[in-house]
């Protein structure tokens, strides 16, 4: 048996023992936002087309679905991506009515596909052809495009296979970076990648039976400057980046270096693995380089809408996608939930619908999700969304989910394993489950996208009820009501300029935390508050190519409100200001 086997025969033990096989398979429509290639079977003509796509032209395409002849006089050959002297472009000829779409052009950038000399008047390929561009791979997954769009593409990309890709002891090794974009987006698609997975496999972004190998960077400068020395909000969220007696600073920094490795194993199974390094992390505690993500996929949305994920992976609850370059929102910052166990999520996913149940420890995650118990399968998140379409370029999204338990459930605010660990909770330590729901709507167009998304907590953050060092609560505050919310409002603009499209954001984050009338007393003697808090960007993006991306930001923070003893060193009418300019690449 050769080692490309074995392999395929591990990882296929391995998703059998984790997911049961698919059921009620059948062929179904389009998923959700997933870009639409040729199919290579009947398509109705009610079959759902996602929005925010722009289709290239039929005749660019050239599909032709088996069995189909190619009529042609004469041969011809490429120049350019164009067809050039008196060879003409090969036209279809269905063969038992076999069923070709009518691909809307709703741009006039097209992408051309070089063709090949022919030599023969008959050509029969076994599958359809997709010129797939950033333009047109921007759309694919959940709420949104993320990647700039180019007018001039080079067609190095068809049908998501890499021209020129790498064949090593048999097995086919690609790059996309089509892919690489939605996979190792931090801003954008942050709850989507497993579906993502299955929808760039449907669509031929992902070739079957591959290795694609990707990386993305994201880094550049973070400057701040605040009015009370020492509290930076921005900064402040990573420990050794600013000085306790500064009112300006500015570093640096790698936010995030990260590998992302696909392979694509039959028609079901996708595994993901994402080694990633940060710089903007708790170093004391936490390594610079972990794995971020390790999960695999099982389903195939041509034959079922149901599919099942299992591993490392980000937690499916909430949006929290960000219209900034570089600064996440607080509703990310605080409820973004990433798993450190393994995940077990089932979906459901047609006609623009998303139906999702994840399961996993009820032990302390990387981020957010937390309940009592180590070691058993004791959290769960829900998560329901629709797509209503308007006219070929324009969608609406609505959106809930439900997280049932989190790091919001007492008054212990170590913030690290290790902190949980080796920590010493309050005296008086108040516990209790603290659900989380959020809910989003979404408008996406060509060139217009809005949002506006709520999330909050059932019940108050314990850590936030007044009281003193030792977590006695304040006289007079014993029926404490106020939840830990955020709400995020944004808008985007995006014009095509410069040869490809630049993206003008401005986004406004609203947090409530505690009672903003409380003026306690720290235990260094200072007065702190730390009822509410804003952040409001506005951002502008463009991409210089296809593998990379430059921006800037400004950022205007009310509130210096740490989530790590924040009764101690917290003051609500802090206002700083940050500058952030970087870039973002990829392959």
């Amino acid at each position: 048996m050769s080692i490309i086997s074995k392999k395929l025969w591990l990882f296929g033990g391995v998703a059998t023992l984790a997911i049961s096989t698919p059921v009620l398979a059948n062929n179904y429509a389009m998923p959700l936002r997933g870009a639409w290639s040729a199919p290579q079977y009947a398509m109705p003509s009610t079959a759902y087309v996602p929005s925010r796509h722009r289709y290239i032209q039929s005749q660019q395409l050239n599909p032709c679905y088996a069995p189909c002849s190619l009529q042609t006089q004469g041969g011809y050959a490429p120049q350019n991506g164009q067809y050039y002297g008196k060879a003409q472009q090969p036209q279809p000829t269905l063969l038992n009515s076999t069923f070709v779409p009518q691909l809307q052009a709703m741009t006039s950038d097209l992408a051309y596909m070089p063709a090949p000399v022919m030599s023969s008047s008959t050509l029969a390929p076994s599958a359809p052809t997709l010129i797939v561009t950033p333009d047109l791979v921007s759309r694919f997954g959940l709420r949104g495009r993320t990647q700039p769009e180019h007018k001039n593409v080079r067609a190095s990309d068809v049908g998501g296979k890499k021209v020129g890709h790498y064949n090593v002891g048999g097995l086919n090794v690609r790059t996309s970076t089509a892919h690489t974009n939605r996979m190792l987006d931090w801003q954008e698609n942050t709850t989507g990648k497993a579906l993502t997975i299955l929808q760039h496999r449907r669509t031929g972004v992902l070739a079957s039976d591959s290795l694609y190998l990707g990386a993305g960077m994201k880094g550049g400068l973070m400057w701040q400057q605040t009015e009370v020395p020492g509290q930076f909000p921005i900064l402040s969220r990573f420990p050794f980046f600013s000085n306790r007696t500064d009112t300006q600073t500015g570093v640096f920094a790698i936010n995030n270096a990260a590998l992302a490795i696909t392979g694509t194993f039959g028609d079901w199974t996708s595994i993901y693995l994402q080694p990633e390094y940060s710089e903007t992390d708790f170093s004391s505690a936490q390594d610079e380089m972990q794995l971020r993500k390790a999960f695999v996929t099982f389903g195939n949305l041509d034959k079922t809408p149901f599919y099942a994920a299992f591993g490392r992976k980000t937690i499916d609850f909430g949006n929290f996608d960000g219209y900034n370059p570089f600064t996440q929102t607080e509703a990310q910052h605080y409820f973004w939930a990433m798993s450190d166990q393994p995940v077990l999520e089932l979906g459901y996913y047609k006609n623009g619908l998303k139906i999702t149940g994840s399961a996993f420890s009820a032990g302390r995650q990387l981020r957010t999700a937390y309940a009592g118990e180590d070691n058993n399968i004791g959290n769960y998140a829900a998560s329901i969304e629709k797509e209503f379409l308007f006219g070929k370029s324009s969608a609406l999204t609505f959106g809930t989910s439900y997280l049932h338990d989190s790091i919001y459930r007492n008054n212990f605010t170590a913030h690290t394993f290790q902190d949980i660990i080796t920590g010493t909770p309050p005296s008086n330590f108040i516990e209790y489950r603290n659900s989380i729901a959020s809910a989003f709507v979404e408008y996406n167009s060509d060139t217009f996208d809005a949002m506006l998304e709520y999330t909050t907590t059932f019940e108050p953050w314990a850590a936030v009820i007044p009281q003193d060092i030792d977590g006695n609560i304040v006289t007079g505050y014993e029926d404490f009501d106020e939840k830990l919310a955020v709400t995020v409002a944004q808008v985007r603009y995006r014009p095509r300029m410069f040869n490809g499209r630049t993206a003008f954001s401005a986004v406004g984050t609203w947090g409530n935390i505690s009672d903003d009338e409380y003026v306690g007393t720290s235990q260094f003697g200072t007065q702190t508050s730390f009822g509410k808090n804003q952040q409001h960007v506005l951002g502008v993006e463009h991409s210089i190519s296809e593998y990379f991306d430059f921006g800037a930001e400004y950022v205007y923070n009310k509130g210096f409100i740490p989530f790590v003893a924040p009764q101690q060193v917290s003051n609500q009418d802090t206002e700083a200001h940050a500058v952030n300019i970087g870039f973002k690449a990829r392959f």
